[in-house]
């Protein structure tokens, strides 16, 4: 009998240290919703600030357009310095230009810089598919791609030459799942010396 005794008193003081160990421990709330819950967003990324190296490296040569990507398919052309014969000697006769993003949609953004031949009309511009990206038409002298990250600032200068005038800029993307043009800008006119 005093087996029996001391077996339940030995369980009895188990139950109590349980106890007493349970309601020293830390409550853990529950999960404090059921409903479904979203997964974080990416910040944007903040654009690039041009900093004074950058204006000293090009020279002082002046930025004649920027070209600008912003989100939902706009692309959108400003010139900032029209371009003056004045500014170019023999050795220098380009033009400057800037390429902003302030987008994240697609992988890569493109700027295609070109003459057309002499006669061509804004309806032959027009009427190009913004799905057909196999070559450009054959009236289109290609002088230039530039190829840009998203949420950049690129300056490009050094390769597009004045003389080819007027020059037509077009904005292109590519990836994750597109590659088309998403606009044509309005010709640049370049004047004659």
């Amino acid at each position: 009998m005093n087996h029996k005794m001391i077996l339940t008193r030995g369980i009895a003081v188990i139950v109590v240290m349980l106890v007493v160990t349970g309601c020293a421990t830390p409550q853990v709330d529950p999960c404090p919703t059921t409903a479904p819950q979203a997964c974080p967003t990416v910040a944007a990324q903040a654009m690039p600030k041009v900093n004074a190296w950058r204006w000293g490296y090009t020279g002082g040569i002046p930025t004649n357009v920027i070209i600008t990507f912003d989100p939902s398919d706009k692309c959108s052309m400003e010139v900032v310095n029209p371009i003056n014969v004045s500014y170019f000697s023999k050795s220098w006769n380009q033009v400057s230009y800037e390429i902003v993003v302030n987008d994240q949609t697609y992988e890569n953004y493109v700027v295609w810089v070109y003459s057309v031949d002499p006669g061509t009309t804004q309806a032959q511009i027009d009427a190009v598919d913004p799905n057909d990206t196999s070559s450009p038409p054959s009236w289109a002298n290609l002088i230039q791609g530039t190829i840009v990250y998203p949420m950049s600032r690129t300056f490009h200068t050094g390769a597009v030459d004045i003389t080819e005038g007027p020059l037509y800029f077009t904005c292109m993307v590519q990836g994750p799942d597109a590659l088309r043009i998403i606009g044509d800008l309005e010709p640049l006119n370049v004047p004659t010396k």
